[in-house]
């Protein structure tokens, strides 16, 4: 029996009777009145679908309407409760029923999440002078619980000016646990201090994402098209990049699997994980194809199909209840085709790998690894977090953010923190001390986690293992501050 029929047996109407038949005169739903009648009706169907039942029937029924409610992703609380419905008389039928059926009526109490909500950050970090992010979401778009989440990112100063809007719309189908999802953007960046070009990419994705009943379990297929340009591209740059200048037109198939179960310092924020564990697959078959006049010119090798995989996992475990916390990340990928090598035109730049920058790989300049991009890559990091002594820092609890554990709902950390990785083009390594594109970072700091308003510095050194080349290391402070607002309370 599940968490909620256990609930709902205790209630008058079943401590009655568990052997009386019972037929449902009615079912009515309380909240939720800015969604339309076929949204309803179409998540209530196990009920609506038969009005006599036995007590083990209504249960099971009533377990699985409530499970669709819950997998909207748009109920913060879903309450079901039996009443005798007295004023109501049992239909005229003949009944072969040796008791006579309870009339009974079956009540959803709703709680829903904010509908509609808009947010704001400015951010300033070592590789950004300031960035600015802009977002709305609405809940219940076409009033059956359409998600559609529209946002922009702009960075008006150089080196890293960018303006990049994208949007998102969810549609429920039968079953909640499957949506329809289609994504769009479009992005203009200025790449010319580590690419030497600039790019404008435009391009949608739709599929269907299923949600495992736990949650923690998630899936997603679809198609994929973007046409992307580079242009002003600098007279010294490769002639690998140079091939590419132009409107280029990609064209996917992605399949990509989630699995994640953390457990958060505080249950309400959740902005700290302390333990569990995260896993990303994602995989893509791909081709490039030359838009415009130069298309008939141009070699076959740019539509050629390749396969695109990637990895990503995060550890995390607790120690001294709570007071030392240690992340390990680990990420791995790979392009494969016919003709993928360092000299090869089959696989758009933007399709390669890149490591470097303060969002992922500390310790040196964006993309600095390998600026040509590479079609193997792999990153390994560990940092470990300290709760800082009481005498230095004691944490404020907040009422509205206690969640009955007495944990801190925005934490404060010293950390120290350690990276490797490797891109390139002529396979991946074993032995480090192989590979002429390794290289190292290592760091200590402090940062503060809190939704609205956070901020990360720390000071780090970088090296090149195999390699004397210094191009693109960046020692010394580098930091991270975010300042944002929103109309909703978390």
């Amino acid at each position: 029996m599940s968490d909620l029929q256990s609930k709902i047996v205790t209630q008058d109407l079943l401590e009655r009777s568990a052997s009386q038949p019972i037929y449902l005169s009615s079912i009515e739903v309380v909240g939720g009145e800015t969604f339309s009648n076929s949204f309803f009706k179409k998540l209530l169907s196990p009920l609506t679908d038969n009005s006599d039942y036995t007590l083990e029937q209504l249960l099971k029924q009533v377990d699985l309407s409530h499970k669709r409610l819950m997998k909207t992703d748009i109920f913060q609380k879903v309450d079901v409760s039996f009443h005798s419905d007295y004023v109501k008389q049992l239909p005229k039928v003949e009944s072969y029923n040796r008791e006579p059926s309870i009339p009974t009526k079956v009540v959803f109490d709703l709680s829903t999440l904010s509908l509609n909500a808009g947010e704001g950050f400015l951010n300033l970090n070592s590789d950004d002078i300031l960035s600015v992010n802009l977002n709305y979401l609405n809940n219940n778009f076409l009033q059956n619980a359409e998600i559609v989440n529209l946002g922009v990112n702009y960075n008006p100063y150089k080196p890293n000016q960018h303006l990049i809007s994208n949007g998102k719309i969810s549609i429920n189908l039968p079953n909640p646990s499957f949506k329809l999802i289609s994504d769009f953007h479009n992005t203009n960046s200025n790449n010319q201090v580590w690419q030497q070009s600039s790019e404008h990419t435009s391009g949608l994705f739709s599929g269907l994402m299923y949600t495992a009943e736990s949650k923690k379990l998630q899936t997603m297929l679809g198609l994929g098209v973007a046409k992307r340009t580079l242009h002003d591209i600098d007279d010294g740059a490769s002639d690998d990049l140079k091939f590419f200048g132009g409107e280029f037109l990609k064209k996917s198939i992605v399949h990509q699997i989630r699995y994640k179960d953390l457990k958060f310092l505080n249950e309400i924020t959740n902005n700290f994980p302390i333990n569990g564990f995260t896993l990303d697959i994602s995989n893509e078959v791909s081709t490039n194809d030359v838009q415009g006049p130069v298309a008939s010119s141009s070699t076959s090798s740019a539509s050629e199909p390749f396969l695109k995989s990637a990895l990503s996992t995060n550890i995390f475990q607790s120690f001294f209840n709570n007071k030392i916390t240690t992340h390990f990340s680990f990420d791995l990928g790979g392009i494969f085709a016919k003709s993928a090598s360092s000299s090869s035109t089959s696989v758009h730049t933007s399709d390669r790998f890149y490591l470097g920058g303060f969002n992922s790989f500390r310790g040196f300049t964006k993309n600095s690894l390998n600026q040509d991009g590479g079609y193997q890559f792999y990153k390994l990091s560990a940092t470990v977090y300290s709760q800082l002594p009481t005498f230095l820092y004691k944490p404020h609890h907040l009422i509205r953010l206690e969640d009955g554990h007495g944990f801190e709902a925005n934490p404060l950390r010293l950390y120290a923190t350690g990276n490797i990785g490797s891109v390139t083009n002529d396979g991946l390594k074993l032995n480090a001390y192989g590979d002429a594109n390794v290289a190292t970072s290592a760091g200590f700091g402090l940062r503060y986690f809190n939704t609205w308003a956070n901020f990360d510095v720390g000071y780090y050194i970088a090296n090149r293992l195999n390699d004397d080349n210094v191009a693109g290391i960046k020692d010394g402070f580098q930091f991270s501050v975010s300042i944002g607002g929103s109309n909703r309370v978390i």
